[in-house]
């Protein structure tokens, strides 16, 4: 008799008792040839083969048990599996596939037995997958493809497809994943890496373009204050002047998209905020444009820059009004929104788990194809004609938006509209921060020295013209050496530094400022840049305080800003 280790003792004696006692009961009594003991070994051994016979039995229906347990679990794992799998044959045909494989293409299992996986591939992606399928044949390698997948009434899917032949080289054995939200993510964060690398090429043209605009805009000031021009040429000066703010707007626009335009928050009942704006909006609209403000019952509160905000409504406003060249309607609308973690990774890249007010600003205009959404933040993108746009609207939009930590999700159809969402983080602060009172100065000088620090030879010339006209002396430099050297010489007479914030040879503005305080601590500095965001992340890191000149200024700006560091 075979002794099974798994076999509980208990269990193998009460086998063996009922078995001897069923081979007594069918054993008739009859004479015998044999002897008692001989009868007696004969009955022994039969009793010890019905006993053997029976454990194998009760073995046998327990591996049976095993096996269909186990074919139980298979079919669980291969029906309720998250991902599809299936069996190709070498033309491609579907031979076996799971539930969840069936759910992916949108047909009954029983209908796709013997159907080409191919008629589920989208036409422009079948080479992709023909291409695939006989590499799948052609090697034992790991062979993987991306498709979309067409399916009848349903949206498209996007689809990875993973696959190796089997042994006997007869059927493909593939695994099917839906990557259609994984590659809606990578797409965003494409999009918002290269969102970031035009931000730095906007930032640091309108660094460059500042300077050039400061020196036209104190040249043009200075021409029509010392009346040096026929009378006749006043009025082209003016309008020149009025281009040369109107390109400084254009490079604000640039900074603000490029994140380098500082902000100066505080809190703000948006829907206070924006009700003020809707006044100057509805003017601007046109009477042909119905305008629909629909508030939030709540009063919603959010840290941000109110001229910042106001422009970001403004300029997509204004972009609706011209979506609706016949009229339409504008709607304006406040909420409170929250993401979860799940939510929040399913909407866009800049999106997390939180409170939020969603500002939606949506027209009945002309709307946008997939290929204008594509590019419809990129710096000097327009859709206008020649002439009609600059291409910064939306783009200063988006580096608004970034700039308070919030984000946009845009949604457009052809001839029926846009709806643009813009998601700003709810304050938890109880009540607004009052704005002091701005203080007046004095703009004229008093014989003070100024080291004026400036690399760009147009603006450190016209720079020094002007301050000399307000009553300063000045002494220029071109670098931060140029004026260490001037400092040796003049240092007991230098009342200001009026220094720009990057200069050549490796030494900044601050870090000029800082060496030229530990000599003389009183020292008055006034730093220049068009980096408003760079001084305030250096001064709030240093813990300096100086008075901030933002680059384009005119006279007026220059003036005042200078007395207002010395008063």
């Amino acid at each position: 008799m075979t002794n099974d280790p798994h076999q509980p003792p208990e269990k193998s004696a009460e086998l063996r008792h009922r078995a001897e006692k069923r081979l007594k009961s069918q054993t008739p009594e009859m004479d015998s040839p044999y002897s008692p003991a001989q009868t007696q070994r004969l009955l022994h051994e039969l009793q010890v083969h019905q006993i053997e016979l029976e454990i194998q039995n009760e073995e046998l229906r327990e591996s049976r048990a095993q096996v269909e347990a186990g074919l139980e679990r298979y079919t669980d794992l291969y029906d309720f599996a998250p991902i599809g799998y299936l069996t190709l044959s070498i033309n491609g045909v579907i031979r076996e596939i799971n539930l969840p494989g069936a759910r992916l293409l949108g047909l009954e299992r029983s209908r796709l037995m013997g159907s080409r996986f191919r008629t589920f591939v989208s036409e422009d992606n079948r080479s992709i997958f023909d291409s695939w399928l006989k590499k799948v044949f052609a090697t034992q390698a790991k062979q993987i493809c991306v498709v979309s997948l067409v399916r009848a009434g349903q949206l498209p899917l996007t689809v990875e497809i993973e696959a190796m032949l089997s042994l006997d080289g007869k059927e493909g054995r593939a695994v099917v994943m839906d990557i259609t939200t994984r590659k809606a993510l990578e797409e965003q964060l494409r999009q918002a890496q290269k969102m970031e690398v035009v931000g730095q090429l906007a930032g640091g043209v309108a660094h460059d373009f500042n300077n050039i605009l400061a020196a036209m805009l104190l040249n043009l000031e200075i021409l029509q204050m010392k009346h040096q021009s026929p009378a006749k040429a006043q009025a082209s000066l003016h309008d020149l002047e009025a281009l040369a703010k109107r390109a400084a707007s254009l490079t604000r626009q640039l900074l603000l998209f490029s994140r380098r335009q500082a902000m100066q928050p505080e809190q703000l009942k948006i829907n206070s905020a924006l009700a003020n704006l809707l006044k100057m909006l509805e003017r601007l609209l046109g009477e042909d444009i119905t305008c629909l403000w629909l508030p939030s019952t709540r009063e919603l509160w959010v840290e941000a820059d109110a001229a910042m905000l106001d422009q970001a409504v403004m300029n997509l406003c204004l972009n609706a009004r011209d979506a609706m060249p016949k009229g339409g309607t504008l709607t304006l609308e406040t909420s409170l929104a929250e993401f979860n973690a799940e939510s929040a990774a399913q909407t866009h890249p800049d999106s997390r788990p939180g409170w939020f007010v969603c500002l939606r600003i949506s027209d009945t205009g002309c709307g946008m194809d997939a290929d204008v959404l594509k590019h419809l933040f990129e710096p000097f993108f327009t859709t206008k004609a020649i002439g009609k746009g600059t291409g910064l609207g939306l783009a200063s939009v988006y580096g608004i938006m970034h700039q308070h930590k919030g984000w946009i999700n845009v949604e457009s159809i052809v001839e029926q509209g846009t709806s643009f969402r813009l998601y700003l983080p709810l304050s938890t602060k109880a009540e607004a921060a009052h704005a002091a009172s701005p203080r007046i100065f004095s703009s004229k000088g008093q014989n003070e020295t100024i080291l004026l620090v400036e690399d760009e030879d147009a603006l450190r010339s016209i720079s020094s013209q002007a301050l000399a006209l307000f009553g300063y002396r000045v002494l220029s430099a071109a670098n931060s050496q140029e004026a260490l050297k001037l400092w040796a010489h003049h240092q007991d007479t230098i009342d200001l530094v009026l220094t720009d914030m990057r200069m050549p040879k490796g030494i900044s503005g601050l870090e000029l400022a800082e060496k030229l305080w530990k000599i003389k601590p009183s020292l008055k500095v006034v730093i220049m840049s068009g980096y408003s965001a760079e001084i305030v992340r250096n001064s709030e890191a240093n813990n300096i305080r100086y008075t901030f000149l933002p680059k384009p200024f005119d006279l007026k700006v220059l003036a005042e800003t200078v007395r207002q560091s010395f008063d």
